[in-house]
């Protein structure tokens, strides 16, 4: 019996204590799954964190990406619209020149629309398109912050540190989304502040486009209204600018000089005549099967010649035809063409600017001829014209009527009285025009040359033109003359190299009180320029007996 209650007692302590292991097992369970679903949410917490900051720090980057973007987008329109579209199809171009007198080369209503400018504004304003893009970036979102519970009391350790956690990562999301928010902002605001500074220019070279277009257009009004006062310098003009905006090839170099008489109402026209080097030289592009590709046919140098005198004459032909059709007002009854060439002389090497055909037409004779079915040659000589059997040969004739030497532009020369106390650097400018024509005068003077001083302008133009009778070296010489303090730009040079084209001269030669830049030099090389700084002046003045000194500081005080 004993026995039995001992064996009782100690199943009863058994069970007592298996029960005891089941609850502590059960307890630890459930912690141990309490803690294992607070570590699952901190996780989950961690990745969600995570995923803000990168969705934050990747729409960043996809901010600075589509600004990049829109910045090349904008750079990419700006390089297009000053890129100069230079494709010349020469075949194209030698079918148009065969084409003069076949096709009417001026087919407007009314003659004046060609002399006003009514061309559109064409520069870009890059603000406003940077504005438009602008406005379809993306700001960053808010992120999705962690939802706090209001109530933290009486809460056990575990769910006071998954709050603490949500605060922490709170705080470290609105850093992150202030961070790059701000960031992207700034670089929006630098990007507007720098197109707004371009917007501002854009508006002040619209500005200066209209004045410069209202100008311009000014002038054709009172050109118009002279014109139609038979003004005769004017007639001369309006006819000149007609011929100006004639352009048969972009290669032709043209230089026009025109007059009118009113006595005996004859307009004269002094017009360059292309080379046969500014000539499109190809004849096709012929496909050859065995190589797959295109070679350049060129003319041969008996066809390009004949191509050549032929295309001269329809030129000069369809030239005054355009004058006698534009006579408005009906005071021209005889044109005098003289056509000009300046090309290089195989013996010296020099341009050799010579007169190589001349012309005079009536109206009346003129107006019964039909033009589009003649031989141009033998329409030229049918009204006695002269010119050299090749025209290409360039060989001088004398024209039948010539515009006087006394240029419209030039002006009473004056004597400058300098000493050595006169800084040419701050002299007026308007004698200091004067002083270089007096040092060229002396110097062109040695071979009975002649220099005259143009109409002062300050536009960088003529200021002085010489005439070297040296049948060589000499010929017509643009000087200009520019009084600087600071270094001369290559641009001034090109308007000068530009000057000499137009008028035909065989040499420039730019003077000025300072220097020159190294592009200016490199431009000038092997060109028929020469470019006088200020110690040469000063050598060229001693030569001369003039006295003077350049001073650049002193004139910048003197100018200021």
């Amino acid at each position: 019996m004993d026995n039995i209650v001992v064996i009782g007692v100690i199943v009863g302590i058994a069970l007592v204590i298996f029960a005891v292991v089941k609850f502590i097992e059960h307890q630890d369970s459930k912690k141990q799954q309490k803690l294992n679903i607070h570590n699952a949410i901190l996780k989950g917490l961690n990745e969600k964190y995570e995923q803000e900051k990168s969705r934050i720090e990747n729409k960043k980057e996809r901010i600075f990406q589509s600004l990049q973007k829109i910045q090349n987008d904008i750079i990419a329109l700006e390089n297009k619209q000053n890129t100069y579209n230079d494709s010349y199809d020469p075949i194209r171009a030698i079918s148009k020149l065969q084409n003069i007198l076949k096709v009417k080369t001026l087919s407007l209503n009314e003659i004046w629309d060609l002399f006003y400018d009514q061309g559109e504004f064409k520069v870009i304003n890059l603000n406003q398109r940077f504005e438009e893009k602008i406005r379809l970036v993306d700001e960053i979102n808010k992120p999705e912050y962690f939802e706090l519970k209001q109530n933290t009391e009486n809460k056990d350790k575990l769910s006071t540190e998954i709050e603490q956690k949500k605060k922490e990562l709170n705080q470290s999301l609105k850093s992150i989304y202030t961070s790059n928010l701000n960031s992207t902002k700034n670089k929006i605001h630098e990007l507007k502040e720098r197109y707004k500074q371009k917007g501002k220019l854009w508006t002040l070279e619209l500005e200066k486009f209209k004045e410069k277009q209202k100008q311009k257009n000014d002038k054709v009004d009172l050109l118009k209204a002279k014109y139609n006062e038979n003004n005769e310098s004017s007639i001369a003009e309006f006819h000149l600018q007609i011929l100006e905006k004639i352009i048969y090839d972009p290669n032709f170099h043209k230089s026009i000089t025109t007059d009118y008489n009113e006595e005996n109402k004859i307009l004269i026209i002094e017009y360059l005549l292309p080379t046969v080097e500014q000539f499109p030289e190809t004849k096709e592009f012929r496909y050859i099967k065995t190589r797959n590709e295109y070679k350049e046919i060129k003319f041969s140098d008996r066809e390009l010649d004949k191509l050549y005198n032929d295309i001269i004459y329809r030129l000069v032909l369809d030239l005054i035809s355009i004058s006698f059709e534009n006579d408005l007002i009906n005071v021209i009854k005889t044109i005098v063409f003289n056509g000009w060439t300046n090309a290089i002389n195989k013996a010296t090497g020099l341009n050799n600017k010579a007169c190589v055909l001349s012309v005079v037409c009536d109206k009346s004779e003129f107006s019964k001829i039909n033009l589009s079915e003649v031989d141009p040659k033998e329409c030229f000589k049918s009204l006695k014209g002269i010119s050299a059997n090749k025209i290409s040969n360039h060989t001088p004739i004398k024209p039948i009527i010539t515009i006087a030497n006394d240029d419209r532009r030039f002006v009473s020369s004056q004597e400058i009285g300098i000493d050595s106390s006169t800084n040419l650097a701050s002299m007026h400018w308007e004698d200091f025009e004067h002083l270089i024509r007096e040092i060229f005068e002396k110097e062109f003077s040695i071979n009975g040359g002649e220099v005259k001083v143009t109409q002062s302008s300050r536009d960088g133009g003529v200021d002085a033109i010489a005439f070297d009778p040296d049948p060589i070296r000499g010929g017509k010489i643009v000087i200009q003359a520019k009084r600087y303090t600071n270094i001369v730009g290559v641009s001034a040079v090109r308007d000068l190299y530009g000057t000499v084209m137009n008028e035909g001269a065989t040499k420039g030669i730019l003077v000025t009180t300072s220097d020159y830049g190294s592009d200016s030099f490199k431009f000038a090389k092997d060109k028929p320029i020469t470019l006088i700084n200020g110690g040469n002046l000063l050598y060229l003045l001693e030569k001369h007996g003039y006295n003077a000194r350049i001073n650049i500081k002193e004139a910048k005080d003197e100018l200021k």
